[in-house]
């Protein structure tokens, strides 16, 4: 029962951190015309706005992101580097809420991964082999639209996520899934669920929404993309708004 527990203890901490280096709301500004993405957080809870993405693109295939508070501070940067690859970017992240810092340079063969919890924790390092079906942060927004004949007809498909928190990548797999009630008419929906049964137990699936037209992302239901001043990663739910 102890090591049961310690067990489950692990793989929670392993998907609360899981986040901290996904972006599974990133939207791929790349795909469209419009110039900017703002995707607002609501607390799931409570229905409280708890912040605010603000997606842009610079040239070289750059895409940045800007995270707000409610009162418009900003707290947080992203960059994510898609000239190489969409599925499988380069990223850095900086959350100035608790001193967080992401870099992870990826090439065919190699992820290598640098990861700061906080201000007063030690950055650690690691590379990790590549391999076929990886996904890194926003590449799975990318996975989708490459994919999405695949997935609209049902096939079911297996990714490793890239966990840099943990250095390591996490087995899921993506497939269409009913849309929550209050999504908008005809969207089209699809699941992230970890493969690991221990990890559904204590982690539910991740739930996107997309304009079956344009391919747009609309919604994303699942825990936060970044920290607040705790470290704690509530559920949200995201919607974006396209200019």
């Amino acid at each position: 029962m102890v090591s049961q527990s310690i067990c489950r203890k692990s793989v929670f901490s392993l998907l609360l951190t899981f986040v901290l280096g996904t972006v599974f709301s990133q939207v791929a500004v790349a795909q469209d015309t419009f110039t900017k993405v703002v995707g607002s957080a609501y607390s799931v809870k409570t229905g409280a706005l708890l912040y605010r993405e603000t997606h842009t693109l610079s040239a070289g295939g750059k895409h940045n992101v800007e995270y707000s508070e409610p009162n418009g501070a900003v707290f947080g940067h992203k960059v994510i580097d898609e000239s190489r690859s969409r599925i499988t970017p380069s990223f850095t992240q900086i959350n100035e809420r608790n001193g967080e810092k992401i870099s992870v340079k990826s090439n065919t063969r190699q992820v290598a991964i640098q990861y700061q919890k906080n201000r007063s924790e030690k950055t650690k390092t690691k590379e990790i082999d590549y391999e076929a079906g990886m996904v890194i942060d926003a590449g799975f927004n990318a996975f989708v639209l490459r994919y999405w004949g695949a997935l609209e007809n049902d096939t079911k498909m297996h990714i490793q996520f890239v966990v840099p928190s943990r250095q390591t990548a996490v087995g899921f797999t993506v497939g269409r899934s009913l849309c929550k009630a209050d999504t908008q008419r005809n969207a089209e929906c699809f699941s992230l669920t970890a493969d690991s049964w221990v990890v559904r137990m204590v982690v539910s699936p991740i739930l996107l929404a997309y304009d079956p037209d344009n391919k747009r992302l609309l919604r994303f239901t699942g825990r936060a993309n970044i920290g607040d001043k705790n470290g704690d990663f509530p559920d949200v739910d995201i919607q974006f708004h396209y200019f």
